[in-house]
């Protein structure tokens, strides 16, 4: 599994500046990102969060001290005519090369993503949309690397809240301009991959506890009662494990992660959630056993909210990361499956949508409860493994 099972070095300098040459000549040719289908525009603010982790296993002597909260919100400001690449040139550069990709391709691709564009009217901390909290993939790719489905659930009201950690992410930039390298990791290490997911843990709770304040701060119509949490491979597991004892998330939804923690991967009612989950996967997910990522067999039959556990078909890891749209353009990255990525795009956005709308909205949808003909790819799971 590259990326998520794997890490590389960030490579310098030049691999910036490389992109960013390329980049200068080829937005003439550049493709863009499916279009979100809701009603509202996305806007996006990037923040620092400060926090002092004594524990955190991939920081110069253990110790960081700050991490990075993306916020994507639906704004009714139109997008501007000169759409801009949606990836740091330095972190495109760093893509192709691991998932051979041709050098500047991923540099070009633009989303209609507005910074700092001005925010829906109505009062501080107050929405009739929920928050969600996301978390991106072990090692990769970051917050930015799953614009396509933030920006479809912002579009329908959602206001979006990625958390990037610095060091674990190949690269990221902090609001003030100042890059953060990525360092190596060995995810076949067990005990450092239980480090990097408390550390989620404990970057999901310093920010939810700052989160009100970030809001009367900006002014915002953030909904800050009414969070849920969802994510990707790891960040996916910490989105389940985040749930346990922390009253401010109501739901979680884990996209293609395996299972983590004291309490989640354990095959007894201590597992359970008590509030609504969804999984969502690769046709490997089974959980019948071992290589068939056994926590999800273990997990759902002490689920006593609503539990959906759901794959598709002719999928694989990456599928579920905007790198299944990057394959329709120029599929070399062999860490996908056949599936067409567009239609993914689309039974992804469909059943997380679903999800998010039951359980923060309390609006019941059919493809939730049983086999779906609009979307035969999906493999309903009845609470048998």
């Amino acid at each position: 599994m590259k990326w998520c099972g794997s890490k590389v070095p960030f490579q310098g300098n030049m691999l910036g500046i490389a992109a960013f040459a390329v980049l200068q000549g080829g937005l003439a040719h550049a493709v863009s990102l499916p279009p979100p289908t809701g009603e509202y525009h996305v806007g996006v603010s990037k923040h620092t969060i400060e926090h002092y982790n004594p524990r955190d296993v991939l920081a110069p002597d253990n110790i960081s001290t700050a991490f990075i909260a993306t916020i994507y919100y639906p704004t009714l400001q139109e997008p501007g005519s000169d759409p801009q690449p949606y990836l740091e040139p330095e972190l495109a550069a760093i893509i192709e090369a691991e998932w051979n990709y041709t050098s500047g391709f991923l540099s070009t691709v633009t989303s209609t993503l507005q910074y700092d564009a001005p925010f829906l009217e109505g009062p501080a901390g107050e929405s009739r949309f929920p928050t969600l909290l996301f978390g991106p993939g072990g090692g990769g790719p970051p917050v930015s690397g799953n614009t396509i489905l933030i920006s479809e659930l912002v579009s329908h009201g959602y206001t979006v809240v990625g958390l990037d950690h610095p060091f674990e992410q190949p690269f990221l930039r902090y609001p003030n301009g100042t890059g953060v390298e990525g360092v190596e990791i060995d995810y076949t290490d067990a005990e450092l991959l239980q480090g990097i997911y408390n550390t989620r843990l404990a970057d999901t709770n310093a920010f939810l506890d700052y989160f009100p304040k970030l809001v009367e701060k900006l002014g915002a119509p953030f909904s800050t009662t009414h969070i849920g949490s969802f994510g990707y491979s790891l960040g996916g597991a910490a989105a389940v494990g985040s749930l346990y004892g922390d009253d401010r998330l109501v739901s979680g939804l884990n996209l293609d992660g395996g299972l983590y923690g004291p309490r989640a991967n354990l095959n007894d009612s201590s597992a359970d959630t008590k509030k609504p989950v969804l999984f969502l996967g690769n046709e490997v997910h089974t959980g019948e056993d071992a290589i068939h990522d056994i926590t999800w067999g273990t997990f759902p039959p002490w689920q006593t909210a609503y539990f959906g556990k759901f794959t598709i078909n002719g999928t694989t890891h990456h599928d579920f990361c905007d790198d299944t749209f990057w394959k329709t353009i120029e599929p070399t990255d062999p860490t996908t499956g056949p599936i067409d990525g567009n239609r993914q795009v689309a039974i992804t956005n469909a059943y997380v949508k679903a999800f998010l709308d039951f359980a923060l909205l309390g609006q019941g949808s059919p493809i939730l409860d049983g086999p779906s003909a609009e979307w035969p790819e999906v493999v309903f799971y009845d609470g048998s493994v």
